[in-house]
């Protein structure tokens, strides 16, 4: 791995955390946010291992940093968002990151998807664990899928010319 990639990863984990704790809005327990970009960047810029090690650190941040701390359950939240860059850099590595903007919806969505299902599992094992009320928040399951289609959207019009500039910037064309 060369310094470029590894600055360029560090850089999207501290960027996930950015998004996250200051350009979000919470409904509730329902986050609208665009954190998930960075990873997305990271997984189609240098393929799957670096999509997932970006996920992972950027939810071990994302925890450490945020109202929850670390606690048993720490390394199941970091799993939803290693899964979004272990999806989208699967495909890349196979395709490159150049990708057809209806492919990459189709990509995207599937792995926010797959994100929401996975922390939707992760919330329900947190439930068991420190005896909370999983009834409580699976009315608003539905609501985050529908916020994952929105986010395809953004993710799907933000993500070409932002992997082009930082292919360019870091020589990696």
């Amino acid at each position: 791995m060369n310094a470029k990639r590894l600055v360029t990863d560090g850089l999207c984990a501290a960027l996930y955390v950015v998004l996250s704790t200051f350009l979000s809005l919470s409904l509730g327990p329902i986050k609208l946010s665009v954190d998930g970009l960075p990873v997305l960047l990271a997984a189609l810029l240098f393929g799957p291992v670096d999509g997932v090690v970006v996920g992972l650190l950027s939810g071990f941040l994302g925890q450490l940093l945020g109202p929850y701390g670390i606690s048993a359950t720490t390394p199941l939240w970091m799993l939803p968002v290693g899964v979004l860059g272990l999806i989208v850099g699967l495909y890349a590595k196979g395709h490159g990151p150049d990708i057809s903007r209806g492919r990459l919806a189709v990509l995207v969505l599937i792995a926010l998807v797959a994100d929401t299902t996975v922390t939707t599992a992760v919330m329900y094992v947190d439930c068991l664990v420190y005896k909370y009320s999983f009834i409580t928040y699976s009315p608003y399951i539905v609501w985050r899928y529908v916020a994952d289609g929105i986010k395809t959207v953004i993710y799907t019009l933000v993500l070409p010319p932002l992997t082009g500039a930082i292919r360019k910037g870091t020589g990696n064309t």
